[in-house]
Order: C-alpha cells, then sequence, then structure tokens
C-alpha cells in the first residue's frame, strides 16, 4: 500500500505541477485520473476541502464535478463514525489506511462502501489525501443472503436434533425408571443388612459402655474418697431433690432411695436463715440466674450444727423457666483445723527457710504426664526453660517428638529399657540418660516416674519428673554467691512459702471436681438399683465423669489462688479497703488507679501489698484513726507510695518494741527502696515509701 501511495502522489504532483512546458502532460494526467474506473476524490488535509473529482467519483455519489468542487470532507462522508475517526488516526500515523465506512450521497442516503485513503505532498507544500471510494452495498446484500441461509440452515438442525433428542430422553427415561426399580430392590436388601449390622453394633457399643462405666465408677470411688461433698439434684416440677450416699456421712441422715423433698431440706436449716435462705434461692431462680452459690447453717442428724457452703447449676427450658437445680453442699467446719495446719506449716517454712531456699535453688524438675495409650505426653514449662526447645500448649507425641531428644547414642538403649518396663508388672522407672539440646549441647538427666496400671496389669499412663544434673554442677559453683544474698532471699523463700500454702489448701477446698464425681457417682448408684430411668442415669453419670475430667485437665495445666494475679494490686488494695470500712469507722480515700500494672512483676505488686496490710494494721491497733489515706503514684525514675491518717501520731526518734515498722523498711529496703515515718504526738502519721523504677523493671525482668 506505501507503493501505491508513493506512486499517487508521484502522480498527484506531476497533475498538480502548473509550467507551460508541461502542459501537455498535465493534460494527460487529469484526463488519465477523469476516466479512472474507481471513483477518486483529493481532498487538503488541513482544511477538508475537496480539491479535485473524477467522473466515477461524481457518479457514485449523485453529484456533478462542480458541485464536488464545492463540498468538504464532513459533506462527503459520516466523519463522525467511528470507523472513519480510527481510519483518519490510522492514515495520520502510517500515511496511509483502509477502512469500512458510509459516504454520503446527494439525496442523503447513506452509501456503506470501503475507502482507501493515502497522504501525499502537493504543489507548494500542501498536505492533501487521495481517496478511492469502492460501492460495497452488492456485496453487504450478497452477505447478507449468506448469512440468512446459514440461519436457516441452523433452525433446520436444531429443529431436527430436537426431534432426536426427544426420542432419546424418552428412551433414556425408561433405562431410568428401570434403574431406580432395580435400585430400590437393592436398597431394600442393603437396608435390611445395615439394620442387622446397626444392631449388632449397638449390643457391642452398649457392652464396650458398660465396661466404660465400670472402669469410670472404680475412678470414682478412688477419688470420691477425699470428698466431704454431698451431691444433690431438685426436680422442681416434681419438688423431688435426690441426694447422694455421702449425706450419711455428712450429716447423719439415711434416706428411703435417696430421695427427699424440698420442704425437709428447708426444716434442716438453722434458725433465722431459714426464711432468709428460701428468699435468696427464689430470688435466684426468678431473676434467670444459670448457678446459686451460698452459705448457712445446716443441722446434722445428732442435733449439731455445721457450718455449710451450698453450689449449685440450674437448668432452664427454652423459655428460661428453671426446671432443675444440680449442686453439692459441704461442710466446712474443719476449716478452722486447716487454718490452723496452714499456720503451723507456714512457721516451720519460716524457721527452715534457708534450707528451702537452698533446697529450691537446686531443683529444675520437669514434671511430665504421658498418656501411654495415645502417645500424648504433657511437659512443664521447665522443659523449654532447660533444654531450649518450644512445646506448644506442653504437649507433644511421645513418639514422634519427645524420642527426638534423646541423645543419638543414648535412643535406642532408652527406648528398649521404657517398652520393657511397660510390658513388666513395674509400677515405677528410674532412669539416667542424655537429652540434646535445641542449641546443640548435651544436658544428662534423671528421670523417676510412676506407672498406672488397669485391674489387668496394662499400663495406661505414666507420670514422672525430669531433673537436669548438669545445671546442678552449674548451680553449685555459684552457690558461694547465692549464700551472700541469703537474707532477701529467704525474705522471697517465706513469702513464696506462705502464698504457696495458701494456694495449695486453695486447691484442696475447690469442690468443682468434687461436685461432678459426687454427681455421677449418685447417679450410678441410682442406675444399679434398677428402673425404667436407669439409661438416663448412666448418660447423665458419664456426662458429669467427662466434665470432670475437662476440669482436672485444666487442673493439670496450673492453678493459682494468688489475690495479686487474680485483681491486680489496685483492686487488691481496694478490696482490702472496702472489708475494712465496712467492719469499722474509719473513712479511707484511695488514688491508686493511676499505677501501671504491667510496669512490675507481681512478687513487687505483692510486696507493694503486705506493706500496705502491715501498715492499716498499724493504724488500727496503735492510732486511734478516723481518716486513711492511700495514694500509689509511678514517676519517670521511682515509684512512691503514701499512707497519712489523722491519729494520735508518735514520736519517731523514740525506737519502738513492735516489729511492725521494721518489717516495712525491711520490704522497702528487699527493693533497694526507703520507708520514712513522718508524724508527731497528736498530728497523725504519714508514711513514704520510694522505690528507684531501675530496680523494680530490673525485677520484673
Amino acid at each position: 500500500m506505501r507503493k501505491i501511495s508513493q506512486a499517487i502522489s508521484s502522480l498527484t504532483k506531476k497533475v498538480y505541477k502548473r509550467t507551460s512546458a508541461n502542459h501537455s502532460n498535465d493534460n494527460l494526467s487529469h484526463l488519465a485520473f477523469n476516466n479512472a474506473a474507481q471513483a477518486n476524490i483529493i481532498i487538503a488535509v488541513a482544511s477538508g476541502e475537496v480539491i479535485m473529482v473524477n467522473n466515477a467519483c461524481s457518479k457514485l455519489l449523485g453529484y456533478s464535478k462542480k458541485e464536488l468542487l464545492t463540498k468538504s470532507r464532513a459533506d462527503i462522508f459520516d466523519i463522525k463514525e467511528s470507523h472513519f475517526k480510527a481510519m483518519l488516526k490510522q492514515r495520520a500515523a502510517e500515511g496511509e489506511s483502509k477502512a469500512m465506512v458510509f459516504a454520503i450521497k446527494k439525496n442523503g442516503k447513506p452509501l456503506p462502501c470501503e475507502i482507501t485513503s493515502a497522504v501525499f505532498i502537493g504543489e507548494h507544500g500542501i498536505e492533501k489525501s487521495i481517496t478511492t471510494i469502492t460501492d460495497i452495498t452488492q456485496r453487504l446484500l450478497n452477505q447478507q443472503k449468506i448469512d440468512t441461509g446459514k440461519d436457516k440452515a441452523v433452525a433446520d438442525n436444531i429443529i431436527l436434533a430436537e426431534a432426536k433428542q426427544k426420542q432419546i430422553d424418552i428412551k433414556k427415561e425408561c433405562v431410568v425408571e428401570n434403574n431406580i426399580k432395580l435400585v430400590k430392590s437393592k436398597q431394600k436388601n442393603i437396608d435390611s443388612e445395615n439394620k442387622k449390622i446397626v444392631d449388632s453394633n449397638i449390643v457391642a457399643a452398649m457392652a464396650k459402655s458398660d465396661a466404660r462405666l465400670a472402669e469410670n465408677n472404680e475412678w470414682i470411688k478412688y477419688i470420691a474418697k477425699s470428698s466431704y461433698d454431698v451431691m444433690w439434684d431438685w426436680d422442681i416440677a416434681t419438688d423431688e431433690i435426690y441426694v447422694g450416699d455421702s449425706v450419711a456421712e455428712v450429716f447423719g441422715y439415711r434416706l428411703r432411695h435417696n430421695t427427699m423433698q424440698f420442704a425437709d431440706v428447708c426444716k434442716c436449716l438453722y434458725g433465722e436463715e431459714k426464711e432468709l435462705v428460701e428468699d435468696r434461692l427464689t430470688k435466684i431462680i426468678t431473676l434467670g440466674s444459670k448457678t446459686w452459690n451460698d452459705s448457712f447453717m445446716f443441722k446434722r442428724r445428732d442435733g449439731s450444727v455445721a457450718s455449710t457452703i451450698c453450689r449449685a447449676s440450674i437448668v432452664r427450658d427454652d423459655d428460661g423457666k428453671a426446671i432443675r437445680l444440680i449442686g453439692a453442699i459441704q461442710d466446712v467446719s474443719k476449716l478452722e483445723e486447716l487454718e490452723k495446719k496452714l499456720a503451723d506449716q507456714v512457721s516451720i517454712q519460716e524457721e527452715q527457710g534457708e534450707k528451702f531456699l537452698l533446697a529450691a535453688k537446686l531443683s529444675f524438675d520437669v514434671i511430665w504426664d504421658w498418656n501411654v495409650l495415645t502417645n500424648e505426653v504433657f511437659l512443664g514449662d521447665g522443659f523449654e526453660e532447660l533444654f531450649g526447645y518450644t512445646i506448644k500448649n506442653n504437649k507433644a507425641d511421645m513418639i514422634r517428638d519427645w524420642v527426638n531428644y534423646l541423645h543419638p547414642d543414648d535412643k535406642e538403649a532408652v527406648i528398649h529399657e521404657l517398652q520393657n518396663t511397660i510390658k513388666s508388672a513395674a509400677t515405677n522407672w528410674e532412669h539416667a540418660y542424655r537429652i540434646s539440646r535445641a542449641d546443640g549441647s548435651v544436658a544428662k538427666v534423671y528421670v523417676r516416674a510412676s506407672i498406672f496400671r488397669h485391674k489387668d496389669g496394662k499400663a495406661y499412663r505414666m507420670i514422672g519428673a525430669m531433673q537436669d544434673l548438669s545445671l546442678q554442677r552449674d548451680l553449685e559453683e555459684k552457690l558461694d554467691h547465692e549464700i551472700k544474698l541469703k537474707e532477701k532471699q529467704i525474705a522471697d523463700a517465706a513469702e513464696d512459702a506462705k502464698e504457696m500454702e495458701r494456694s495449695t489448701i486453695g486447691k484442696e477446698l475447690h469442690d468443682n471436681i468434687n461436685q461432678l464425681l459426687g454427681a455421677s457417682r449418685m447417679y450410678l448408684e441410682m442406675a444399679k438399683r434398677g428402673s425404667t430411668n436407669t439409661p438416663m442415669y448412666l448418660k447423665r453419670s458419664s456426662e458429669y465423669t467427662l466434665t470432670a475430667i475437662e476440669e482436672i485437665r485444666k487442673l493439670s495445666k496450673g492453678l493459682t489462688t494468688d489475690i495479686i494475679k487474680n485483681l491486680g494490686l489496685s483492686a487488691a488494695i481496694e478490696n482490702i479497703t472496702d472489708d475494712l470500712m465496712e467492719v469499722s469507722h474509719l473513712k479511707i480515700t484511695r488514688a491508686v488507679n493511676t499505677f501501671n500494672e504491667k510496669s512490675a512483676d507481681d512478687k513487687f505488686k505483692l510486696n507493694i501489698f503486705r506493706i500496705v496490710q502491715e501498715q492499716l494494721n498499724n493504724i488500727l491497733k496503735h492510732a486511734k484513726a478516723s481518716a486513711i489515706s492511700i495514694s500509689l503514684s509511678q514517676r519517670k525514675k521511682n515509684m512512691e507510695l503514701v499512707i497519712a491518717d489523722n491519729g494520735i501520731g508518735f514520736d519517731t526518734t523514740i525506737k519502738r518494741n513492735g516489729i511492725g515498722i521494721d518489717n516495712i523498711r525491711d520490704r522497702a529496703r528487699h527493693y533497694n527502696g526507703t520507708a520514712t515515718f513522718i508524724s508527731s504526738r497528736g498530728k497523725g502519721c504519714t508514711l513514704v515509701v520510694l522505690f528507684p523504677l531501675p530496680e523494680i523493671q530490673t525485677a520484673k525482668a
């Protein structure tokens, strides 16, 4: 096309060359242009003015040459049409283009045509275009006929295909109906066989269930021996209460069929508490609560009175109406005896603080619990600390994970001995071997464990402790340095011992698991008697047992009753002062909410709390005050505790015989702090305790 454009450009230059020497050639060029078979038109590119047309173009468009020479590009073509715009854009970029557009005839009718257009430089350097116009009306008509024929053929083929498909569908429907009949017949046979299999499985499952219930019952017997709870289940609709067998042991009552009415229980309530307890219980049930916790005095069969705690879960229907209460009542009369034991144990711990400290420093045991049947092993937090391995949720697989921690040279021997021990009748296992730490070093450990077995002697669980012996040698080398810090450490150990003993007693008194196991045992006993409700009793017993197992699993991860961990320092101070104001005439103001709980560890916050307790005790004993203010503030360089009262005050220059003030100062020095008492007779007392912030942050780290 570019060669054609160059030829046209050359020809046109010759056509428009107006020299006298070439006048005869000019006439010949015009003659050739006018008589060309194709319709040609020359237009000035810049203005769009028609400069020259031939006869074929005039005839095609219905204009005379004279008329066309008065027209412009916009009169000849539909310049707003997208194809025409695209043609102009391509021609401007490449010098020539080809497109299918619409020309406008003299009578105004659009003419479909194909144009070929090229740009050239004419006389006086004017840019012009020569465009060849070809009428494609007949071509479009021919194409339309072809398309119409194709559409008709397609339509005919569709009709034929639909007829054939209908015949195929009819045949398929017959085949499907026959197949359905065949499948139904086969399914009926399969269902019959499945029913036989299901019936057999149900019988087998019931046998297994009975075996599991018997096994669970053995566990419940062992655990329930230490339970002082009386389990009960109150059906509100019938007002009948099922009571566990332990009611005879705890309160001396022997019940026929383990049942009694709610009115019978109310008769056992002591004195004025009867109406109060009934009112509280009615309010709890009415308000939609899901639990009931209460304490009251309860008459024993022999006439004595027991101090009790009662807890229950309230079961409600879809409308929120209470339909039954399931709970336990516990005789807590022995709490004073337990408190005395606690005090004796704390005293012993304080007297033997140094021995306890040294023993604790040398003990880095890793507690572990291996379920032999599932191969799941629980590893205490000390495992990560001692050996550097991160255990997700403290759980691992005995075969896949724990075995890989063994030193390669010891692995085969340890596994062989452990397997032989499990297969034997042994109830314990002791062994020394090596473990490869995460950093590549090797630790020598000593393991001691107890093995739990079923009645048939098969081992199902191992619980033990692992001790890093190599760490002991390192600790022995540092022992001299540790002894130099014994004053501070003994105080820590004594304080830890107190809190540990309180937490231990709290765990022993925790009755959630005993309630669950007691309820399970009660329903098992009811099931043994045999009745139409036996399946329901067995189901409830299984549910309570599974819940108890889950609670035991949670407890095994480690529980704590530490007031600082549960409440935080600010809340603990507010609680103790609220209690003090309830039982005394004191008015106490507090400003402790600005304290940043995250800035210090629990041990430091417990130290602050003990100082507050000590000073409040001093004020109650000696100050005769009516108002106390407590503030705890934190700055960039230090933390400040201020406790002020309006009591009788005292002379700070006179040495006091009591140990309260010395205790406070010792606690402050424990964290490099200072405790200053500002007081004089008749002007109250102000205690100011300052702790350097870097020391607190170091303690936290």
